[in-house]
């Protein structure tokens, strides 16, 4: 089975050694590139902790994460809880589903002021009436340019690995500008709201148990499964 990975480096390389240790054929093409944001550091003792949603917000936060240093981190997954630490951080949590989990554990830690370390493309939150929430933009995905070996990626490939909605969007406004059918193209997203953004009339959707490639890989090998043994019956 082709796994296409179209998420931007450095993790599209991260992503692709775990698919072909799991045994996929991979093709690696990055719809994005990651830059970094010009921001400034917001005084810290106005908050208890940090909220990160993106190993990118450690990778391009630059010097003026320094003086945050201090402030325990709510990380939505293992890779930016990851990041986080490498960049000498303390991590108070470490979720497995979506920002909500993050603001939910921040809230069981009494942590009720929390700064955002946010891309220029994030999702609405919607914390807890007693908790405040003040984002800073450290990041930008930026959309390369299509071309015919990106279509032709698309187009050969078994299955396409979502990593976030803004992937998911630009894979659904790119197939409709090049008129391939949805119908013929299976994708696997990394949450359901990936999935959402997406939009409907693909020809499968797999959505993985937790924002891990360890959860996507399984969900894509159980849809292979299911394939294999539908051809089979077909074959009787």
């Amino acid at each position: 089975m082709n796994l296409l990975i179209i998420r931007p480096q450095p993790g599209n390389d991260a992503s692709a050694k775990r698919a072909r240790e799991a045994g996929f054929k991979v093709t690696q093409f990055p719809f994005f590139k990651v830059r970094a944001c010009p921001w400034s550091a917001p005084d810290p003792a106005r908050y208890d902790a940090l909220l990160i949603t993106s190993a990118n917000a450690i990778r391009h936060a630059g010097p003026q994460l320094d003086m945050l240093r201090h402030l325990p981190v709510h990380s939505v997954g293992v890779r930016s809880g990851d990041q986080a630490r490498q960049a000498g951080l303390g991590v108070q949590s470490e979720g497995t589903a979506d920002a909500a989990q993050a603001l939910q554990a921040a809230a069981d830690a009494g942590h009720h002021r929390l700064l955002w370390l946010a891309g220029e493309d994030h999702q609405h939150l919607a914390p807890p009436p007693d908790m405040i929430v003040d984002q800073r933009v450290v990041y930008a995905s930026v959309p390369l340019e299509p071309d015919s070996a990106m279509a032709e990626a698309v187009l050969r490939s078994d299955v396409i690995a979502l990593h976030s909605a803004r992937a998911a969007q630009r894979l659904a406004a790119l197939v409709e500008q090049w008129q391939y059918p949805r119908t013929a193209i299976t994708i696997a997203c990394f949450s359901q709201a990936i999935s959402d953004a997406a939009g409907p009339g693909w020809r499968a959707v797999v959505i993985a148990e937790r924002p891990e490639d360890s959860a996507l890989l399984s969900a894509v090998q159980c849809l292979a499964t299911v394939s294999d043994e539908a051809n089979i019956r077909d074959a009787h």
